[in-house]
């Protein structure tokens, strides 16, 4: 017989079970705290509605201890909380809500607040409250100008004080640090705060962006947990430094045209790549004479062998910086032409007539100034080259084709570090009465208008540019900037 109700209890526990199983927990708080962050100081106001107006409603706060602390019961406020001054509880008569307000808030108001009806077995409202001790701290190197030398190391450190169980996310932003130089980011992160830097040897090809630093808060350490509302507080900082503007010293100095002898007549330019631009000045170290110019005017007087000095100079953040370059110029007196002892004709260029080979040193002079060196294989009909505009003081590195042994045509590709976008040249050469000259147009596409998978974003056109050779070839500026095939 007790073995028969034995059986008969246990057939009826298993089934109460299995229907409470099916049966989702019944919520005596409708409507429960939301998770929030905010500075410390202005008040805060946690809402929790019942069910109905005869619960018994308590707000517990885990902030002091993990057990928690007793707030209040339905509207009364019990003396022992040690917070109790800066508490109150909003119960309208009749009404079901009862509303924590926290004010002035501080610091140590971080943590877990629960609202309870303990008339019942439902489910509390929890929330998670994050108190900022105030904004991020940053401190950098970089000046408010934005203007920063090259090669100099720069860093940035934020950092801020918070209470709470969810700390804030930390994410830098700026130069892709895969493809334009080398960069760190650190951020570490204790129990009361969160430490974030950024430290980089600056480069010309951070010019133009600026570092950012966003503080806000995620799903992360929300939805992770039963004991937590799930929406994400809407908190947030940013802070980001002025645009850059990167500058150099002067450095890869060369003349142009660039030739082992000269004649009276010529102008040899001193050149350098440097930002802001260079001033320049020639001495002639056998005489020690001091020419203030960047040209060079070649007159008779020049005629012979002597050691030359061009020296360039720019100055940064009131510091002045140089750099020298040293040839040796041979200058051989003009050649004469025999008078012949019967009469000859001249047969003169022709108008038009196929270019020669196209390596060598080309400049145009309009509508800006724009220099170039070119190598070609012609073999395959490979180029090789450097290119550099009146803007960028600096040479890109260029590559294309032609057609081989033959030079009418020419296509090439670069990729332009300042804007970070593309560009392509295409271009048709011919020697007009004797002398060649290479038309050049050009068409980017930049990085930096946001282009997408539907839209590749605006085309820049360039003018056409009209070279003329002013050197021979010039494998020795290639092989400075480290071009080769």
């Amino acid at each position: 017989m007790l073995s028969y109700f034995a059986s008969i209890v246990a057939v009826c526990i298993a089934a109460s079970i299995a229907q409470s199983a099916d049966v989702p927990a019944q919520r005596s708080i409708v409507t429960g705290p939301l998770n929030d962050a905010l500075e410390v100081g202005p008040g805060i106001v946690l809402n929790c509605e019942a069910s109905g107006p005869n619960e018994r409603v308590q707000w517990f706060e885990f902030t002091q201890s993990a057990t928690g602390n007793l707030i209040s019961e339905n509207d009364f406020l019990l003396p022992g909380n040690p917070n109790v001054d800066r508490y109150t509880i909003d119960h309208p008569a009749d009404s079901t809500t009862y509303n924590l307000g926290i004010s002035p808030t501080v610091l140590s108001d971080g943590g877990q607040y629960e609202c309870v009806d303990i008339s019942d077995s439902g489910v509390p409202g929890y929330a998670e409250i994050i108190l900022l001790d105030g904004p991020p701290v940053c401190t950098t190197n970089i000046p408010d100008t934005g203007y920063v030398r090259e090669d100099q190391y720069y860093t940035i450190e934020c950092t801020f004080g918070y209470r709470g169980n969810v700390a804030p996310k930390m994410k830098w932003s700026g130069p892709d640090p895969e493809n334009w130089g080398p960069w760190l980011q650190t951020t570490t992160t204790t129990n009361t705060s969160v430490f974030t830097g950024v430290a980089m040897n600056m480069t010309r090809f951070f010019a133009g962006f600026t570092f950012s630093l966003l503080a806000n808060f995620t799903e992360e350490g929300f939805n992770t947990s039963p004991h937590s509302a799930t929406n994400v507080p809407t908190w947030n900082f940013t802070y980001s430094t002025a645009e850059l503007f990167v500058q150099w010293a002067p450095q890869r100095m060369y003349r142009t045209p660039e030739q082992d002898t000269y004649e009276p007549g010529q102008l040899i330019e001193c050149l350098s790549d440097s930002n802001p631009s260079a001033s320049y000045y020639w001495r002639n170290l056998d005489t020690l004479q001091v020419y203030n110019t960047s040209v060079l005017e070649l007159t008779d007087d020049w005629i012979g062998t002597w050691r030359m000095q061009c020296n360039a100079a720019n100055v940064i953040d009131d510091v002045t910086y140089t750099n020298d370059y040293f040839f040796v110029l041979v200058v051989n007196a003009p050649t004469t032409t025999p008078v012949p002892t019967t009469p000859t004709t001249t047969e003169p260029p022709p108008s038009e007539a196929p270019c020669d080979d196209l390596s060598g040193r080309w400049t145009a002079t309009s509508p800006t100034f724009v220099d170039m060196c070119l190598d070609i294989n012609n073999v395959n009909g490979r180029i090789v080259g450097i290119f550099r505009n009146a803007t960028d003081p600096y040479f890109i590195e260029i590559r294309g084709r032609v057609a081989p042994n033959k030079f009418n045509q020419i296509g090439f590709t670069g990729v332009w570090p300042v804007n970070i976008g593309t560009l392509a040249f295409g271009g048709i050469c011919r020697k007009c009465y004797g002398t060649e000259v290479l038309q050049i147009t050009g068409v980017s596409r930049r990085v930096t208008d946001n282009p997408s998978c539907s839209d590749a974003g605006p085309r820049y056109t360039f003018p056409d540019y009209a070279f003329r050779r002013t050197g021979p070839p010039c494998v020795g500026m290639l092989e400075e900037n480290n071009v080769k095939f």
